[in-house]
């Protein structure tokens, strides 16, 4: 499969308005692309760092309800659809659950990956971890860049996620429940994201992309 190609799908399979046409965009560097598709960059942070919760961070044990990749309506949309397609979507994902009025969809492909989809009245998107490094100590938070909205999937072990600004300060925050969260409010100013334990003890840092 050619790399620039699904640079170009997973960009418009990103969430997007429900009643606006999809537009791909120039393709995006291969190295930006494996950012985008894992949702988290491997960043260098001491093991150290994250002392016991490690072993916390084990996976998602949220199993949901079974639905036909069919049957959900983000994949009449051509584009999203041959998106799912190169990107190797299973027939049958999970509905994990609704969080703020978005539906949260996941499921694993024959190579063991996740693949997600969300829908909501204003936006939809799907993407899949390639680089299989969700969900893990280093990558325990997955979202959709960009982060139109402050939403997603977290891994076990993880109670807390929160959109930070520039000076480091937490601008919007949302509890984890059964591994997902969202929460309503401006995410223009987010720079980066944090994931913290029961215990508010930040395990996990990340840059957002461009931003």
């Amino acid at each position: 499969m050619n790399d620039h190609n699904v640079c170009a799908r997973l960009a418009a399979a990103n969430p997007v308005p429900t009643e606006a046409p999809l537009h791909l965009p120039a393709p995006l560097p291969l190295r930006r692309f494996a950012v985008t598709l894992a949702a988290a960059a491997a960043i260098a942070i001491p093991a150290a760092a994250f002392g016991n919760q490690i072993g916390a961070l084990l996976g998602l044990s949220n199993q949901g309800t079974p639905v036909s990749t069919s049957s959900l309506s983000l994949s009449q949309a051509t584009g999203l659809n041959e998106a799912m397609q190169e990107l190797g979507f299973p027939s049958t994902l999970q509905l994990l659950g609704t969080r703020d009025g978005i539906s949260f969809y996941a499921a694993r492909r024959p190579d063991g990956n996740y693949c997600f989809a969300i829908e909501s009245d204003s936006g939809r998107g799907v993407s899949c971890d390639v680089m299989g490094r969700f969900p893990s100590a280093a990558d325990p938070v997955f979202v959709f860049p960009p982060l139109r909205h402050f939403a997603g999937y977290a891994a076990d072990g993880v109670a807390t996620v929160a959109g930070l600004d520039r000076s480091g300060q937490a601008v919007i925050s949302a509890p984890v429940s059964e591994n997902l969260f969202a929460a309503q409010g401006a995410t223009d100013g987010v720079v980066s994201l944090e994931a913290l334990d029961a215990e508010d003890h930040v395990i996990w840092t990340w840059p957002l992309p461009g931003r």
